[in-house]
């Protein structure tokens, strides 16, 4: 019998290698695998360092990103680029870069209230 591979499995699977190396990679890399650390670092007041509000201002802005770059795959305008997952991967691209730049300046704004713990 034949195994049938289903359309745009590995697509669908590069750009999860792409938005977890965005949002959970990092994560892993500063929390590491402590279950408590992540609830409290993604719970609205959570933030202990500027650390881990960079790092949840990145992870927010790349899901935020990747949602507003599926909105165009739906429209019919038979583009190259609103094919399944090009929109979300730039999307989820735009939305890191943007995290990595609105970050500082966040952080500078609000540094008054900010701590400076390394863990």
């Amino acid at each position: 019998m034949k195994f049938l591979f289903p359309r745009l499995v590995l697509e669908t699977f590069l750009f999860a290698v792409i938005l977890s190396t965005f949002t959970t990679v990092p994560c892993l890399c500063l929390l590491g695998p402590n279950l408590k650390a992540w609830l409290r670092v993604f719970s609205r007041n959570g933030v202990t360092s500027v650390w881990e509000n960079s790092l949840q201002i990145t992870t927010i802005s790349s899901f935020l990103g990747t949602w507003l770059g599926a909105f165009p795959i739906p429209l019919d305008w038979e583009r190259p680029w609103q094919v399944w997952p090009i929109s979300c991967t730039l999307g989820a691209t735009f939305g890191y870069v943007a995290g990595l730049i609105i970050s500082p300046l966040w952080i500078y704004w609000n540094r008054k209230q900010l701590t400076y713990k390394n863990n």
